[in-house]
């Protein structure tokens, strides 16, 4: 009897397929902040832009409170008229991307990111704006074909949650306030992650 049930055991786990790995709690986030001092707090208090009309910013996008990974998939949605077409760098290691920002991109690094090695902060890409007068939202949203994925260094599929999106000459919308949980929140950022509730 023992015998069946490892059998059984051994089948379901080589059948089942693997979506548990490093990355269990990652999100992703727009901000317009400093990149080069990240903190949670600049983060946070960098979800929103307010250019002068007919300049250009920078958006950049990132994971945090993940564990390792090599592919992540996602899709840029940005308001229409908010800016002139927008040129995207990837910023992985590698640079290999297949698809589009604006209609599902899959990017790929050529080593693991380890955030014991990186930190808690990754950018994995920035994106090049020219406002054009219009307030509007840069959001991240899910890929057409492979939502939320987050390969894992042991190439297993976990899924991120948006912590962030961005806003141009308005407020961000939040989205996903669950996903503000588990976020280490210091005193002097409370009141921007509040005022992202009204």
């Amino acid at each position: 009897m023992r015998y069946i049930v490892a059998v059984l055991l051994v089948v379901v786990l080589t059948v089942a397929p693997a979506v548990a790995g490093m990355n269990p709690e990652c999100k992703f986030f727009v901000t317009f902040a400093d990149t080069s001092s990240v903190t949670y707090q600049n983060l946070a208090d960098g979800a929103r832009v307010d250019p002068v009309m007919y300049t250009a910013f920078d958006a950049h996008f990132g994971i945090l409170d993940y564990g390792c990974f090599t592919t992540i998939s996602f899709m840029i949605e940005n308001t229409p008229g908010m800016s002139s077409p927008v040129a995207y760098d990837n910023l992985l290691p590698g640079n290999l991307a297949i698809g589009a920002y604006e209609t599902g991109v899959t990017l790929a690094s050529t080593i693991q990111l380890d955030s014991s090695v990186q930190g808690p902060f990754y950018f994995f890409a920035t994106g090049h704006y020219f406002y054009l007068n219009v307030p509007g939202e840069i959001k991240i949203v899910d890929h057409p074909e492979f939502p939320r994925w987050v390969v894992s260094c042991n190439d297993e599929v976990d899924y991120y949650c948006v912590w962030q999106n961005g806003g141009v000459a308005m407020d961000a919308v939040v989205v996903e306030a669950e996903c503000y949980g588990d976020v280490p929140v210091e005193s002097s950022s409370w009141g921007a992650i509040k005022s992202l509730y009204r």
